[in-house]
């Protein structure tokens, strides 16, 4: 990590842009989604945006909250890497020629960003991505996240509505029912979930609860998606079923990441992606968004679900690695946009530091291993 200013010490203060509460401090209704943060041991508050705009509720644990304290005088504070994201956040305000400063305003001062090399192929799409999340005139995080997230869907017309309009339409296209796919797919149990069609093998592997879940996206064309599956379904015949998942129906089938494979280990993945792309050398391309591509169209790419221990509180579930990207890069692209003075970068480059700083290679989108604690 290398510090723009020069000194390696300097002084901060505790932004009023949050107030510090306990949970004592919240309504009844505000609270109960809230208490099990209680037992966590390091829990002390919440710190709460006072002005709602462009920034999120935070959990902090006391030794957060006693530096916060501290900080309500300025005084010099050593520069490490958690200090730094406390600024960008907003958090604190470091003192710069006698102007204190946070977010977007401090960042140059405290990293270099990186730019990018030239993006091409499926790296090219997260760069778009961004840039289109930027250029809503919405400055609502969920909006942002929710165009990361949705960059490079088809839009459904008539066409593709009348011709996968279900999920029968939807196996039948596919050919399950050929002796020679049918025979295959008896390795697996099928089953539905909301918006899929997913197989399970019959022989399951147990697999950690809370070990990182490795992701292999199949990104076809729509108009190829029944090569694409039976390739798939030959590949993981050669090399071991695993689980597997499609899109119900015609929005199923137009998003990039259509047909998804679950594996344990980056290895298995790499093992079968080398099978499943020999079988469908020359299939068109889709691309999803915010993956790390395998071949240059970006038809096989890859990406890792956080472990179970990243979920702050149980009922939130567990996040797919698209959707907790494209959180985290949504909150802070909102955040930037709503800042009030001009801003020494684009909200795009904010939130790619912004993730850069989490752990995340931004080049190749994948997570670095110092992201989630191990298994």
């Amino acid at each position: 990590m290398t510090t723009m200013i020069e000194s390696t010490e300097a002084r901060f203060r505790a932004s009023a842009r949050f107030e510090l509460k306990q949970l004592a401090e919240l309504t009844a209704e505000q609270r109960e989604p809230l208490r099990e943060l209680e037992n966590d041991p390091s829990f002390f508050g919440l710190l709460v945006p006072r002005d709602t705009a462009g920034a999120n509720i935070k959990s902090v644990g006391s030794e957060t909250a006693a530096l916060l304290r501290h900080l309500a005088t300025p005084a010099p504070l050593a520069i490490d890497g958690d200090i730094i994201d406390l600024v960008l956040d907003g958090v604190l305000e470091l003192e710069m020629d006698g102007v204190f400063l946070c977010g977007p305003d401090a960042l140059p001062y405290l990293v270099d960003p990186q730019d990018a090399a030239e993006p091409s192929g499926i790296a090219r799409l997260s760069f778009e991505a961004l840039r289109h999340a930027e250029d809503l005139e919405s400055t609502d995080a969920s909006a942002a996240s929710a165009a990361l997230y949705f960059y490079n869907r088809i839009p459904i017309s008539r066409f593709w509505r009348a011709r996968f309009p279900d999920r029968a339409a939807v196996m039948a296209h596919l050919g399950v029912e050929r002796e020679a796919i049918a025979a295959m797919l008896r390795a697996w149990r099928q089953s539905s979930a909301e918006g899929w069609i997913s197989w399970t093998p019959r022989r399951r592997r147990r697999v950690g609860t809370d070990a990182p879940i490795y992701k292999l996206y199949v990104s076809p064309r729509p108009e190829n998606i029944r090569e694409a599956f039976e390739g798939v379904i030959r590949a993981l015949t050669d090399v071991g079923p695993v689980d597997f998942k499609i899109g119900e129906d015609a929005s199923g089938l137009l998003r990039p990441d259509k047909l998804v494979l679950y594996f344990g280990s980056r290895e298995e993945l790499d093992r079968a992606a080398g099978a499943v792309l020999s079988r469908l050398s020359g299939c068109p391309a889709h691309g999803v968004p915010f993956t790390a591509g395998i071949d240059a169209a970006g038809l096989l790419s890859w990406g890792v679900d956080p472990p179970d221990s990243e979920r702050t509180l149980s009922w939130m579930g567990r996040e797919s690695w698209r959707l907790w990207l494209a959180g985290k890069l949504g909150d802070a692209i909102a955040f930037a946009k709503g800042w009030s003075t001009p801003l020494p970068v684009e909200p795009w480059r904010f939130a790619r530091e912004r993730v850069r700083r989490l752990g995340v290679d931004v080049d190749r989108w994948t997570p670095n291993d110092s992201l989630w604690r191990p298994a």
